[in-house]
């Protein structure tokens, strides 16, 4: 979406340096800095999934070398569904139809509360809001008990998937020896 989102804003803006700056910094939708975040991370771990250790043993006249795995397959599963969990939490139509069909409830309340912003729609209280990344670091400031609650939520769940998904495959210490 990002790299659609480049043609068509370079193609419909008049000013062509805004229409890029819009690219790279677009909120709530996927933007070419993300993109390039991803990407950087991919190569970094490309990069370091190539390491070798030298292991000598007491045992063995020659030296081995043994590629030393610094990227576990335990975090394979985190990867998207990290990420996935919360925005399909806060993003899917139902927390936002209950929203606005029944506003006064005290539960969907607690769900959710949104607010519009041109043609979208952004949590702004409840379960929902606390589950969204906070936008910038200035919302990070603002109100640092979201943050704190999303970023213990993500490792929360990303530990959860890792320990189960080690539990699952077979790949636990126990396992493999």
């Amino acid at each position: 979406g990002a790299v659609i989102a480049l043609f068509h804003l370079l193609a419909t803006r008049t000013d062509k340096v805004r229409g890029l700056r819009e690219a790279f910094y677009r909120q709530n939708l996927p933007n070419l800095m993300n993109l390039m975040a991803t990407v950087a991370v991919f190569l970094i771990v490309i990069y370091f999934q190539g390491f070798r250790v030298t292991y000598q043993s007491s045992q063995l006249v020659t030296e081995v070398s043994i590629p030393a795995i610094l990227s576990s397959c335990s975090t394979h599963p985190t990867s998207p569904s990290s990420s996935s969990l919360p925005s399909s939490l806060t993003s899917t139509s139902c927390p936002r139809f209950l929203s606005s069909k029944f506003a006064g409830n005290v539960f969907v309340n607690l769900i959710g509360t949104w607010a519009e912003s041109g043609y979208q729609r952004y949590p702004i209280g409840g379960l929902c809001y606390y589950l969204s990344p906070p936008e910038t670091i200035g919302h990070i400031i603002t109100d640092p008990i979201h943050a704190i609650i999303y970023i213990i939520f993500m490792l929360g769940s990303c530990a959860f998937l890792s320990k189960t998904w080690i539990d699952v495959s077979g790949s636990s210490a126990k396992d493999v020896a």
